[in-house]
């Protein structure tokens, strides 16, 4: 699926490419990487999954196995609208933590939308593996110290629309976001 005339991936990484110092991309067990190198910039690494469940946990694992940096944010390929002010937020919030973790008033949890401390995240990870409870909730679970950011009243005034927290899983989706984009690019 394309959004702004890009693949979503690569419009993705294109809005959030200045915020760090790498990009690591993790792509499925079965995957070709070079049908996602051959749209992506050259200095993003494309890696396959290398835990032996699926879901979005599988994929972070994988790619916090080549990550060099300190810290580092995951961001899900089916939410282009995430706001690079809301990350470099998430980046301070998250530097006295573990991780910093957008967190509604229900208590419902964006961890997919989150910034996380790599080496804690691993150590996280490794006990929810042994454990056998691979979900993204689990992980946080065994964090210490996660610095939880209140959707409503610390994003929203990053992102007034919250369209940051916008899924797109159908066709339809795409194109109600890419008309809102053209309705606001025309304002």
């Amino acid at each position: 699926m394309g959004f702004a005339g890009k693949p979503l991936i690569a419009y993705i990484i294109h809005k959030l490419q200045n915020l760090g110092d790498e990009c690591i991309v993790s792509i499925g067990k079965n995957d070709v990487a070079d049908d996602y190198q051959h749209v992506l910039p050259s200095n993003v690494t494309v890696i396959q999954d290398t835990v032996d469940f699926q879901g979005p946990l599988a994929g972070f694992i994988s790619a916090l196995g080549k990550c060099i940096s300190d810290s580092c944010l995951l961001a899900t390929c089916d939410m282009p609208s995430i706001e690079p002010k809301l990350v470099q937020y998430l980046f301070r919030e998250s530097a006295n933590a573990s991780g910093a973790v957008p967190r509604w008033r229900d208590g419902r949890l964006e961890p997919l939308h989150a910034v996380y401390d790599c080496n804690a995240t691993r150590h996280a990870a490794r006990q929810v593996i042994d454990e056998h409870t691979p979900s993204m909730v689990s992980l946080i679970d065994h964090m210490l110290r996660i610095r939880f950011v209140n959707v409503e009243d610390e994003i929203a005034p990053l992102d007034p629309t919250l369209n940051t927290f916008r899924n797109i899983n159908t066709p339809r989706d795409l194109e109600k976001l890419e008309e809102d984009r053209l309705g606001e690019q025309s304002k």
